[in-house]
């Protein structure tokens, strides 16, 4: 278990934090602090209350070694009476913080009394159970000491309030995550998988696809004569192909891949036509990961791949792991470049119109923090992001969170135990669907790294996604364009289908209900309006989602004026008021019409 940024585990963090605090304590208060408790369960002997006197006035004047001797023989003589196990634990901790006689101290003097009346009892006892990986417990004991001390102006029982603070958090978390461990059963993923190591996976959204890096054998330079009996191997970009009921062995992708530095992290938009991916160059010995693109070429049946700009790609900072929205309008990846919360950081960008990518943005407090974070995914949702970091709370070393974009107030959630362990967690997908995970790891059964996949908690699940297809003709034109889009399948979704002189069709759908083959055909002069009023000619929320897309197309169009019809006047005034009052449209660029003979409720070109 981790507590910290990359320092190591819970554990390790614990002691080492303790040693320098104790150290710290008492070199910073000096003064004697050492009195008589107030008592609890069974008193000390009244003959022996001078004897524990001497031994704390020996404590105060840094006398140890005869304060530990005298105490131990009022122990001795007491042995049902909590007081003097907590002065020994005290006198542990004064003596070079002995841990064996601070577990073993503290600990009887709570057992002996649990509601022992120092707040400094309770949390030694809470640090013993936290180093014990007993976190609902060390919680308990955390919680009682604030309790005590809150009401307390000693400044020795207050001066551990901070640290004291901290490993409550941790405590409250680690018993949280270890009481509500998720479901996780990885298994290798068919045909992608093999004897080899394999690394960063990443499924395209259709689900056709797999890419990722394998290991594989250099080959044998035939002009060599030196033998190497070490097998040297090199990383290569594969793609499996999904056929029937699984993906194929894979193949290691042809030029312009595979020619030089290392590559991989690929991601692509939903139709696959553009192609992300990072790639590693040496300029006079200095190692720089830039990030590429690559565009598919019908005509040729090529990648073209050209090296992004410069305003992503900088000549001194490392870019990599890019991750594209499923519309290709955004970019993610990781950069380690200036202007950042720290360390390595998630970045994106967003297509400009004419093209280009705009400057890129550091996604701030709510991702990044002063350690790292990397190997952020999109999902084809376009909202969810999953990527790692040492810098959130977390269980070791790099862990897996996800965060809705969409909610301006998100925190980054773990994915809890035991997706995440002590080990670090690299490179996590999940399918366009959203019920199925995936990341290079092995299984116990096998010497190699595979691409595995499970099936993921409902919690932690993204917007279920689905690829669809559909054809798009042109009026009076052997014209038809064959596009694919990805549609939630729980909410509905406004699609806008439209070309310079020609009406727009916009039309809601959901994945849940597409119907493959779908077929938009494109109007000189009207389009439907496709809206369905609730009683009294109301606008649903779906309806106002319609008007949106058409108000923004109409935005985008100030010099077109149109007609709105309905069948009845309040229908079309609306319609009609929406537009101008929530949308601020000029009221001179709509006309408003209904009545019985407007058969349809459509949007006219005037």
């Amino acid at each position: 278990m981790r507590a910290g940024s990359g320092e190591g585990s819970v554990k390790n963090r614990l002691t080492l934090s303790i040693v320098g605090f104790f150290i710290l304590m008492f070199s910073v208060l000096g003064a004697p602090m050492a009195t008589l408790q107030a008592q609890c369960g069974v008193k000390v002997k009244s003959g022996d209350e001078a004897a524990m006197r001497s031994a704390l006035a020996e404590m105060d004047q840094g006398h140890l070694r005869e304060a530990s001797q005298q105490m131990r023989r009022v122990a001795q003589r007491n042995p049902k009476a909590a007081e003097p196990q907590f002065w020994l634990g005290m006198l542990a901790v004064r003596n070079g913080f002995n841990a064996t006689g601070i577990r073993k101290y503290f600990t009887k003097c709570i057992d002996l009394c649990p509601n022992y009346p120092n707040a400094l009892a309770h949390y030694y006892m809470g640090m013993i159970l936290y180093t014990d990986e007993r976190y609902e417990e060390a919680t308990a004991e955390l919680e009682t000491y604030f309790r005590m001390a809150n009401n307390c102006d000693d400044k020795a029982q207050t001066a551990v309030y901070e640290e004291a603070s901290a490993y409550l958090r941790w405590s409250r978390f680690l018993a949280e995550a270890m009481l509500n461990t998720v479901p996780f059963d990885p298994q290798p993923l068919r045909g992608v998988s093999s004897k080899r190591n394999e690394n960063l996976p990443y499924i395209t959204p259709d689900g056709q696809r797999c890419y990722y890096l394998r290991e594989v054998v250099k080959k044998k330079d035939p002009s060599s004569f030196t033998v190497n009996d070490l097998e040297q191997s090199r990383w290569a970009l594969y793609c499996s192909e999904w056929k029937d009921s699984t993906f194929s062995a894979g193949r290691e992708l042809p030029a312009p891949f595979n020619q030089g530095g290392a590559e991989g992290g690929v991601s692509t938009t939903a139709d696959g036509s553009l192609l992300y991916y990072s790639r590693i160059t040496y300029n006079g010995g200095y190692a720089n990961c830039d990030l590429y693109a690559g565009e598919w070429k019908e005509a040729s049946g090529k990648w073209e791949v050209a090296r992004l700009g410069n305003n992503i790609n900088g000549e001194k900072t490392w870019e990599s792991q890019p991750s594209v929205s499923a519309d290709g309008q955004w970019l993610y990846f990781a950069s380690n470049r200036k202007g950042g919360q720290g360390g390595t950081d998630i970045w994106r960008c967003h297509r400009l119109k004419n093209g280009d990518w705009s400057r890129p943005e550091n996604l701030g407090s709510r991702v990044n923090t002063m350690g790292n974070e990397k190997f952020p995914f999109i999902h084809a949702d376009g909202h969810t992001l999953y990527f790692v970091s040492d810098g959130w709370q977390g269980f070791g070393g790099y862990d897996v969170y996800f965060i809705d974009l969409a909610e301006g107030d998100a925190q980054p959630t773990n994915l809890g135990l035991p997706i995440n362990s002590e080990d670090d967690e690299l490179s996590f997908g999940v399918t366009a669907d959203g019920t199925k995970a995936y990341f290079p790891g092995r299984v116990k059964s096998s010497r190699s790294k595979d691409i595995l996949i499970f099936d993921l908690y409902p919690a932690a699940r993204p917007e279920s996604m689905r690829y669809c297809h559909l054809q798009v003709e042109y009026p009076g034109q052997k014209k038809t364009v064959h596009k694919t889009l990805m549609l939630s399948n729980r909410r509905p979704t406004a699609l806008t289908f439209a070309e310079e002189g020609l009406m727009p069709v916009i039309f809601c759908a959901t994945g849940k209900t597409w119907r493959e083959g779908t077929t938009v055909t494109l109007q000189d002069s009207t389009s439907a309006l496709g809206l369905k009023f609730l009683p009294g000619s109301r606008l649903s929320e779906q309806d106002e989602l319609l008007l949106d897309a058409w108000a923004e197309w109409l935005i985008n169009h100030p010099q077109v004026h149109v007609a709105v019809e309905c069948p009845t006047m309040p229908e079309a005034k609306a319609v009609c008021d929406y537009l101008r009052n929530k949308k601020k449209l000029r009221a001179d660029r709509l006309e408003c019409r209904g009545g019985t003979e407007y058969v349809k409720r459509q949007i006219r070109l005037l």
